[in-house]
């Protein structure tokens, strides 16, 4: 053993020896067969493993022949120790060789059976290098002779032995059972020229190499050299039959072995002479189960027919492609596979057989069946949906609709598909015409999505069909590959929009009439309170001022009545002139402070910087900053505040004023809901107001009118504040279109008591 530097140095102590020429000449043999072999293609799996062979066996002669040059025990004992890095592996690589070539080259792709081969290998080699179980490592047992070194057996060397011979018999037991198998005489000479080979270092190596140092025998180790013998009897077999070589026909073999398809190749008898794995995989037959019977048998019930109609033709110069047939499998079933075939002919143009090819279509059909009927699912459930829908292309041609559409429009199918969706309806938003190209998207989509959602859309066939409907149109994320622009779906609100209309009327109608005897009662409440108060006591003072707020009240809310009709026929109208913003704020808080001070709230219009002049009309933008701060003051306890301010938005050219108090603020629930008509807040808000919730909605209106916005933000218990935008008047020219009926009359002001309410 190597036990200090000076021992390293003795490792390449050498001096020559005759029988180092032995294994000298196992390295040549060795290196010029992977030369060979390497030149044929290590693409081929058979080949690597070979070729892997051969580099242990080149390995193992070099350090074999470095050994036999050593001069020193030590040295020897060092190359004899480093041959194992080749020999160790000889055997479980021609094991990996010879799975190869009988064809299960897929039992060396698992991990396990990796370990299971080459792990005794590395543990060996291991041991070797480590302790003394497997050499001799005591190199004062070594003694010279006529070959080089030798040393007694080591205490487990035979079980080494005992595994290499293993892996050779397991080799020579798989190669003797493929010879048994084949029955080519080409593949039994081939398989014959490995068995001899893999005999020789089984038998010769075995012995010089194994038998006689355990049995303590000195005898020349020639087991490098044999298993070179070995290498170049495999060599020759590989080379003279070619048969790892990669040529056209082996690639023809090997694509044929591994195509899906079934392949049947059979005589102008239609005898089966060939078919493909394929056919076991898919029909349950072994080869050997089908090569020499009739190709009846694959049709049975109606091969006759078969015959007559595919096959007879191709013997006459006819192929046939993609017939949709059924064979019968090896248990009984009938298996649906689409059916080509086609002649195979002499140079003389006889044709002497017929190439068949299957293709199993089971799983397609099982897809169509399923396709077909979710097709007839979603069909069904189209048609029975209330809502129209028409599906458009890319270029807006009505794809398909449903009988909803067909009913609301009052056409036939005939005046829709096919027909582009513009010519068929014209559909009009807020005197707006919208078009397909609204409906359809541009751009990839990645996922399905809502295109646009319009409400209130009128609808105009050519026929003069008129329905009002609510539209969304979506396309799916496959519509590009399908040609599927859009999905629009039509929720018809005619109805609805005609019980609007008469919801409208009568609200109209029973506001004006209630006007002329408000206004009546109201002017003759006046007169009494201007001459007899004098004449009344306090209690009927009193009396008189409650019958005149609650009659104001009442006229506040036809008044209310009448705005939210006007809007929703669009008859209000707005004058918008150039106004200086700051006067009508003063304007306003100062129609307010009154009130204010009654009820011991705190009015603040704050310092204002300079602001531009607005675009509004100043009568509806008035109402809207009365009702916002009429709110705020009727829901601020005393002691409270209500502050004003205003401030000019360079980014979007417009004024955004702010209405914030420090009331009891709003539950974040009826955030969403407070600008809508008749909507009220429940629970303490509730309390003693009489509001219609009506104010809000006009003022949401009138803003929306000026092209501006409004909105709130509120923290129950903290208050509220509005704010709202208006553009400057740099911005819009001014139109003053002409107001419905006469300009509003004369507003007689007097003081208001603390009892008046303000209208939500």
């Amino acid at each position: 053993m190597i036990n200090s530097t000076a021992d390293l140095l003795f490792i390449f102590d050498f001096h020559y020896n005759p029988y180092v020429l032995f294994s000298l000449w196992a390295v040549l043999i060795s290196s010029v067969l992977l030369y060979l072999i390497v030149s044929k293609g290590i693409q081929v799996s058979a080949n690597r493993w070979f070729a892997f062979v051969l580099i242990t066996i080149i390995l193992w002669g070099l350090f074999e022949a470095l050994n036999r040059f050593s001069a020193t025990a030590v040295s020897s004992d060092f190359w004899n120790v480093s041959a194992m890095i080749g020999w160790a592996f000889v055997a479980p690589a021609f094991l990996g060789f010879t799975l190869t070539y009988i064809g299960n080259d897929k039992f060396l792709t698992s991990i396990g059976r990796q370990l299971l081969v080459f792990g005794p290998a590395f543990v060996f080699l291991f041991l070797g290098w480590t302790t003394g179980l497997i050499n001799n490592r005591n190199i004062e047992q070594f003694q010279r002779v006529f070959y080089g070194w030798e040393s007694p057996s080591a205490s487990f060397f035979w079980l080494v032995i005992a595994w290499i011979d293993g892996l050779f018999i397991i080799s020579l037991f798989l190669l003797i059972r493929h010879w048994i198998k084949v029955k080519d005489a080409v593949k039994k000479r081939q398989t014959s020229l490995f068995i001899v080979a893999v005999l020789i270092p089984i038998v010769g190596g075995s012995i010089t190499n194994g038998i006689m140092p355990i049995l303590g025998m000195t005898v020349f180790p020639a087991a490098v050299l044999l298993t070179s013998v070995m290498s170049l009897i495999v060599t020759y077999a590989i080379l003279k039959y070619k048969l790892f070589v990669i040529t056209p026909a082996t690639v023809v073999s090997s694509i044929v072995d591994t195509m899906h398809e079934m392949l049947i190749v059979f005589n102008p008898n239609y005898v089966i002479e060939f078919v493909n794995p394929a056919v076991e995989a898919v029909l349950g037959y072994g080869q050997e189960k089908l090569v020499g019977e009739p190709l009846s048998k694959l049709f049975e019930g109606n091969w006759e027919d078969v015959r007559e109609k595919y096959l007879d033709p191709v013997y006459e110069g006819k192929t046939v492609s993609g017939i949709d047939l059924n064979l019968v499998s090896a248990s009984g079933e009938k298996i649906p596979v689409s059916f080509s075939a086609s002649a195979l002919k002499d140079l003389k143009g006889t044709t002497f057989g017929i190439v068949g090819v299957a293709t199993d279509i089971s799983k397609i059909r099982d897809l169509f069946s399923d396709v077909t009927a979710e097709r007839n699912k979603l069909t069904t459930t189209i048609e029975s949906i209330a809502d129209g829908v028409i599906a458009l292309d890319f270029a807006g041609t009505v794809i398909m609709t449903n009988p909803a559409v067909l009913k609301m429009l009052s056409l036939s199918e005939g005046d829709v598909v096919g027909k582009n969706l513009d010519t068929v309806v014209t559909m009009t938003e807020d005197d707006r015409r919208i078009k397909f190209k609204d409906l359809i998207t541009k751009r990839k989509l990645t996922e399905d999505t809502v295109i646009a959602q319009k409400e209130n859309i009128k609808l105009n066939t050519n026929f003069g069909k008129e329905a009002y409907v609510n539209l969304t149109s979506s396309a799916i994320k496959e519509g590009s590959e399908a040609g599927l622009g859009a999905i629009v779906t039509l929720n018809d609100i005619s109805k609805e929009k005609e019980f609007e209309e008469m919801k409208i009327d009568f609200v109209s109608m029973a506001a004006h009439e209630l006007r002329t005897p408000l206004t009546a009662i109201r002017g003759y409440l006046s007169v009494l309170q201007e001459e007899i108060t004098a004449h009344l006591s306090k209690e009927q003072n009193s009396f008189l001022d409650k019958a005149f707020i609650s009659s104001s009240q009442l006229a506040a809310l036809v008044e209310n009545l009448l705005s939210v009709s006007r809007i929703e026929r669009g008859a209000m109208k707005l004058e918008a002139e150039p106004q200086d913003w700051k006067g009508i704020l003063n304007e306003v808080v100062a129609n307010y402070t009154p009130l204010a001070k009654e009820k011991e709230i705190k009015l603040v219009l704050n310092a204002l910087s300079d602001l531009p002049k607005v675009l509004v009309d100043k009568f509806r933008i008035s109402e809207v900053l009365s009702n916002l701060i009429g709110n705020a003051l009727n829901y601020t306890n005393a002691g409270g505040s209500v502050e004003l301010s205003a401030e000019f938005d360079k980014k979007n050219n417009t004024v955004i004023t702010r209405v914030k108090d420090t009331g009891q603020g709003i539950p974040e629930s009826a955030l969403p809901h407070l600008f809508t008509k008749f909507f009220r807040v429940s629970g303490v808000l509730e309390q003693g107001s009489k509001g219609t919730g009506l104010g809000l909605y006009i003022s949401k209106a009138i803003i929306n009118m000026h092209h501006g916005e409004i909105w709130v933000e509120s923290i129950e218990g903290k208050g509220s504040t509005f704010s709202f935008s208006v553009p400057i008047a740099a911005e819009l020219t001014p139109i003053k279109p002409k107001t419905e009926g006469a300009k509003p009359k004369r507003v007689f002001v007097r003081k208001v008591r603390a009892e008046s309410k303000v209208l939500a």
